[in-house]
């Protein structure tokens, strides 16, 4: 059975297309994983894991001719996998998109059960931002906890350079995680201004396979991979 990966926050700016680029890089040597940019503002996936080529990368639009976002058009791209190559497949939802996607799995059909017809399994990933970002980051996860029914598939990703200066926010999510039985994580704690972190996020946003990274920042990438980024 197929894993599908739903990366998702209606808030932008928050580190979804980072998240979905070091897990890039984790299984950078992995044929059967694949990745699909969703984001159809920005299509930042498309540059920052252009490393992959073009064989495990792909973008999708939910957009129609007139620009406007349709839900469906997920469901018809879910039911083209049916014969994917892939074992696992990553979505790098953009914050139009992702605040469009609890309509869908709660309205629009029932879609754990359209998934097992698919026989795709399903996995949420919802990223946290602190600061400004935090209340409305927190509002979407809130949401998608009400309707998905199977809560052991919601991870919850904490961007933690985004709460690098408030800490106590940040053990407040890591409570209410437990509290609620969702299993929180921790992602890319690359300041921006500190010498490693802008490498680091300079490459990401090149696209830059990891042996093509400073060898400071490849080591320091190298560790992000090994401690955060399990499945």
């Amino acid at each position: 059975m197929t894993q599908i990966h739903f990366i998702l926050q209606s808030k932008g700016g928050v580190g979804k297309s980072t998240l979905a680029s070091t897990i890039a890089l984790k299984f950078h040597d992995k044929e059967s994983i694949g990745f699909v940019d969703m984001d159809s503002s920005t299509k930042s996936s498309m540059r920052q894991l252009k490393f992959l080529g073009t064989s495990r990368l792909e973008a999708v639009s939910l957009l129609n001719d007139k620009e406007v976002l349709v839900r469906d058009n997920l469901i018809s791209y879910l039911e083209s996998l049916a014969d994917t190559p892939f074992d696992q497949i990553f979505f790098d939802f953009g914050a139009p998109e992702s605040e469009q996607f609890p309509a869908l799995i709660e309205r629009d059909l029932p879609f754990e059960e359209f998934m097992d017809m698919l026989q795709l399994e399903v996995h949420y990933h919802v990223v946290i931002g602190g600061g400004s970002a935090y209340i409305p980051s927190v509002q979407f996860l809130q949401n998608l906890y009400r309707i998905v029914n199977n809560k052991t598939t919601l991870n919850v990703w904490a961007s933690i350079t985004t709460f690098n200066q408030q800490p106590v926010l940040l053990k407040e999510l890591e409570n209410n995680c437990d509290k609620m039985g969702l299993k929180f994580r921790k992602f890319g704690d690359f300041d921006p201004q500190s010498h490693l972190g802008g490498q680091i996020l300079d490459s990401i946003r090149l696209g830059l396979p990891l042996e093509q990274y400073s060898p400071g920042a490849r080591l320091r990438m190298r560790k992000e991979l090994s401690e955060n980024i399990n499945f």
